[in-house]
């Protein structure tokens, strides 16, 4: 239920000379030390946690028929989402960076550097197998994909051309000869590209079946950014002086304006008889048969054209925070929906300092979303298929049951890796399990209720107790273990055990309850009391092993506590009309008063969850769209991880970046805030037998030998690997 987590940040570097490696040293303090953490918002700031768009990369993303592809912020591996099923699945490897995915019926593109230079890979979403269609000699720059038929631009030599990929037969054709080709589209029978051999920009295309290149238009003007479907191309002129969207038929070899406006219309993309484009930043929506158009989306991301497909349309646009995210519309129905594994109805949030973790559920599956307050980015984290229940965060660790393999599962943050944590003898409970850092408290609902502590980090599991009837609940904080037995009529005994000392202590014996929950060096309980006929909190100071009264008022109740930190929030009725009626309340139990952080009036809490330095809970102010929102109420934690796995994170997922570019265009901080200290290295003779990394932690507590090697070591040849 409690969480403690730990926030760090990265690095960079400069040119030679010893004066500079001196320098390095001190810009690099500075920038770390400079600001406060991104995931520290403001406390008392409530936040709301949107998966229905997610935040992508500006290498692009496609739609046609059953699926959508795209590159989530920061990871390498593009996603594969099923419009129908509403799954998604990840290809391609980890390592290497990928652009222009791109998806038709069964087959999605991309250009891949994972050999040093780009290749065309190909992934039959079927079959599960993945191909490389270019041996090295290719230099593609654009990849598009219709039916059998993938085509890309390719640079090899100095020139531009288009060259064609039949999947059916694996023969490559060079489409192209003018060697200034680019941009290029293809359907099933055709291929379209934009051409500059005479000095501007035309449309030209080749028949497949024919083998023939032909000129579709060749105006003074520039014709730019074609998009075909069968054999109509619709594409750019700027013959009015503006730009306009002009529609050329094959068949018919006649060409058509389409729009008219003095603002620039760009991006056109065609299926069938609709296309849409760009125009002032507008999405907007048009037949090639009819005039006119109508606005779909306004403020759209430019930079990435809009996509296409049935009754689709996938575009992209910056939120608030200058997040890239991708959103779907619906033609047929009129209204943009939810896309990505992520888009489903929210429930059983958690939290951490820096995370938030809650179950995203459409009508086919169910996933675990982890949310990164820090970079504002959503990860799927449970396996595909699986059937997730009651997830929960705490520092690097998420923990949840599955109810298909009756086992709790774990997944570490940092590490990217999910495993079994409970075997297949035993019969861990669905509801009582809580996890503090890397220790899971669970229990084994075989013949007896068995309360069991699993160390995450290493896998060793520790028995705690043996109970005859099943715990009202169970907690864990920092070295305590809370549990409260069942003595019937809703009454309970409240135990708390010391994991150093191993020595158990009952604090409370056959009491009234309705709810007990573990703080720092506190139990808080809801307790009735005769006198009163109210329930009151009480709570256990554990070093001073006195207990004392938190709240009481006569004939009203305060129920349902839970502890994080010094915070206690419970569920109030004091001042309801209705005792029916309950509100809820945070409270401060080291300053003995209310918070002065409040949530706005607006909320409509649903499932709260107290845990780390936060609140989470289901809110359904906005009645048709519920979402998961957070608070935090203190700053997050700055204790170390105890458990950082090494000095190097492994084989793990990492970015690379070249020092000397992100020191002069000025996204050095940037860099340095992606991960944690121990996450971000500086690496020096990169990629030789000679290579050496050092962290930003061993540069705090050491500077020597990074200062030599700065001092050694020109600007553009060293390296910043963060890794995820």
């Amino acid at each position: 239920m409690k969480n403690e987590n730990r926030h760090k940040r990265r690095n960079r570097y400069m040119k030679r000379t010893p004066i500079r490696g001196l320098l390095a040293a001190a810009l690099l303090a500075t920038t770390l030390w400079s600001g406060t953490p991104a995931f520290a918002s403001d406390i008392g700031e409530e936040i709301r946690i949107d998966g229905n768009q997610p935040a992508v990369s500006k290498a692009g993303f496609d739609i046609s028929g059953e699926y959508a592809v795209w590159i989530v912020e920061g990871e390498k591996t593009i996603t594969v989402y099923d419009l129908e099923e509403e799954t998604e699945v990840k290809i391609g490897d980890k390592q290497s960076d990928k652009t222009n995915p791109r998806v038709d019926g069964q087959y999605v593109v991309w250009i891949d550097s994972r050999h040093g230079g780009s290749d065309v890979y190909l992934y039959d979403i079927v079959k599960k197998k993945e191909i490389r269609l270019t041996d090295g000699t290719a230099t593609p720059v654009e990849v598009e994909i219709s039916d059998s038929n993938v085509v890309w631009s390719d640079l090899r030599d100095g020139k531009s051309d288009i060259y064609l990929y039949s999947i059916k037969t694996g023969e490559v054709t060079r489409v192209s000869n003018s060697g200034k080709a680019s941009h290029p589209t293809v359907s099933s029978g055709y291929v379209a590209w934009e051409d500059k051999r005479s000095g501007n920009a035309d449309i030209y295309y080749y028949e497949i079946a024919k083998k023939q290149e032909k000129a579709a238009t060749t105006n003074r003007s520039d014709q730019t950014n074609p998009s075909l479907y069968l054999d109509k191309i619709v594409y750019e002129n700027d013959k009015s002086g503006d730009v306009d969207i002009y529609v050329y038929s094959i068949g018919s070899g006649k060409e058509k304006q389409l729009t008219d406006d003095s603002e620039d219309q760009i991006l056109p993309a065609l299926y069938r008889d609709s296309y849409v484009f760009v125009s002032d930043g507008d999405l907007r929506l048009g037949d090639i048969d009819e005039s006119g158009s109508d606005e779909i989306e306004s403020r759209i991301y430019e930079k990435l054209p809009p996509r296409i497909y049935g009754d689709y349309v996938l575009f992209a646009k910056q939120d608030q925070d200058k997040i890239l995210r991708i959103k779907l519309y619906n033609l047929d129905d009129e209204e943009p929906v939810g896309i990505g594994g992520m888009s489903g109805e929210p429930s059983q949030p958690d939290g951490d300092d820096r995370y938030v973790v809650y179950i995203s559920e459409t009508k086919n599956a169910a996933h675990v979303i982890l949310h990164d307050l820090e970079t504002k980015t959503n990860t799927i984290v449970s396996k595909s298929g699986s059937e997730p229940i009651r997830p929960l965060v705490s520092n690097r660790y998420v923990v949840w049951y599955d109810e298909d393999e009756e086992a709790l599962i774990s997944y570490d943050i940092k590490r990217g890796q999910r495993k079994q944590v409970t075997d297949e003898d035993a019969d861990p409970s669905d509801s009582l399990y809580e996890l503090f850092g890397n220790k899971l408290l669970w229990v084994d609902q075989g013949r007896r209720y068995d309360l069991y502590v699993t160390d995450l980090s290493s896998g060793d599991t520790e028995e705690i107790t043996s109970l005859r009837d099943e715990p009202l609940t169970i907690d864990i904080y920092d070295n305590f273990v809370l549990w409260v037995t069942d003595e019937g009529s809703d009454r309970g005994s409240i135990y708390l055990y010391d994991l150093d000392e191993e020595d158990e202590t009952e604090i409370r014996r056959d009491v009234q309850l309705q709810g007990a929950s573990l703080g720092e060096n506190f139990v808080v309980w809801s307790e009735h009391t005769t006198k009163t006929n109210s329930y009151d909190l009480y709570y256990y100071d554990i070093d001073r092993g006195r207990t004392d009264l938190v709240i009481r008022w006569t004939e009203r109740d305060q129920v349902d506590p839970q502890a994080s930190r010094r915070m206690v929030f419970f569920a109030d009725n004091r001042i309801s009309v209705d005792k029916k009626d309950y509100y809820y309340e945070l409270y401060d139990i080291e300053d003995g008063s209310f918070s002065p952080y409040y949530w706005s009036d607006d909320a409509e809490i649903e499932q709260p969850r107290l845990s780390g330095n936060r609140l989470v809970w289901i809110d359904t102010r906005d009645s048709d769209d519920p979402a998961v929102y957070t608070m935090a109420f203190a700053r997050p934690n700055d204790d170390d991880d105890d458990d950082n796995g090494g000095d190097v994170p492994g084989d793990g997922e990492y970015k690379e970046y070249n020092f000397q570019k992100v020191f002069d265009d000025g996204t050095l901080a940037d860099v340095l805030g992606k991960s944690e200290f121990d996450k971000v290295f500086f690496v020096f003779r990169a990629g030789t037998n000679e290579e050496v990394a050092i962290s930003i932690s061993d540069i705090f507590e050491d500077s020597s030998e990074f200062i030599k090697w700065m001092n050694s070591t020109r600007f553009d040849d060293i390296v910043i690997r963060v890794y995820n």
